[in-house]
């Protein structure tokens, strides 16, 4: 482990580019398991169950829930009595990807589907080039997300359409016309673009760390959670809160992004460069303090 990383003592989500995966890190310790990482920082997670022919299985993660469902379309359900232990947002959006399954109603669309040629680049990047074109030549056609094993990164990834995921639900995202929803923050009105949201609870829980200082749950937002996600989501807050943890935000200025786009549509090129290595030293500082912010 880089010697930048250690000491972390706030769960941190850190893209580790040569691995090509994604993986929080707390106490010197990778975890790509999030029942594993809460239940050492908070003490807990989630537990979620249901049933492959009439047999009750019990899990931690919704996404292994997903999992078994593409897995077992026909002998899936989700038995009355732990119908609780799922939002209405998560059991609808179940309901609909096993009927969807059922029915083949999977599909690609033709615009996902591209070819990998080497450029240049390329050479500093074999392995991903490699991986990539690899993924696309075995499994474009593959309109249902399938864990496969990569040997080049040595990590499990989610392949649909000719692309990779680290995540089932980014994977479904390609060929399902439907997602999750989870809302908290902003104002009490609920008709107001001040809320933050995200479409699956992994990106929630990283979104929850991006802005720590903006979480809550109104009344009215807790329709999109389950009673023990919420009871989960409380005690994540409070205990960032007892750390004195304070997520540092960045504020992007869009005249920057006008300015950029000036100055390279217009063949600036010298200022464009010097536009680009202070945007390179305020994008490094802000890493490096949000870094710091996890280490208390």
């Amino acid at each position: 482990m880089k010697r930048k990383l250690k000491g972390i003592t706030i769960p941190y989500l850190y893209y580790d580019k040569s691995k090509n995966y994604t993986y929080y890190i707390y106490k010197d310790k990778e975890y790509t398991n999030l029942d594993k990482l809460f239940t050492d920082f908070v003490g807990s997670y989630l537990t979620y169950h249901f049933n492959i022919n009439e047999k009750t299985h019990e899990v931690h993660n919704l996404s292994e829930v997903l999992e078994a469902l593409l897995k077992n379309k026909k002998s899936f359900s989700i038995p009355k009595n732990y119908k609780e232990e799922y939002s209405k947002e998560e059991y609808a959006y179940i309901t609909k990807l096993q009927d969807r399954l059922l029915n083949e109603k999977l599909k690609i669309e033709n615009n996902q589907l591209y070819e990998h040629k080497f450029t240049i680049k390329n050479i500093f990047e074999y392995r991903l080039f490699k991986f990539t074109k690899e993924i696309f030549e075995k499994y474009k056609k593959i309109a249902i997300p399938k864990k496969i094993h990569s040997n080049i990164f040595n990590h499990d990834y989610y392949v649909v359409a000719g692309s990779a995921y680290e995540s089932i639900y980014h994977a479904l995202d390609e060929v399902f016309d439907d997602s999750l929803y989870y809302q908290f923050g902003g104002t009490k009105k609920e008709n107001n673009r001040s809320h933050f949201h995200s479409h699956n609870f992994d990106d929630l829980i990283s979104l929850i760390f991006e802005r720590s200082s903006k979480f809550k749950i109104h009344v009215f937002q807790q329709e999109f959670y389950s009673k023990q996600e919420l009871e989960f989501l409380n005690k994540l807050a409070d205990k960032l809160k007892k750390m004195k943890f304070h997520s540092v935000e960045r504020n992007i200025d869009e005249l920057d992004y006008e300015e950029y786009f000036y100055l390279k549509d217009n063949k600036k090129y010298l200022s464009l460069l010097i536009h680009n290595i202070r945007f390179y030293k305020e994008d490094k500082k802000y890493r490096n303090d949000v870094l710091n912010s996890h280490k208390i």
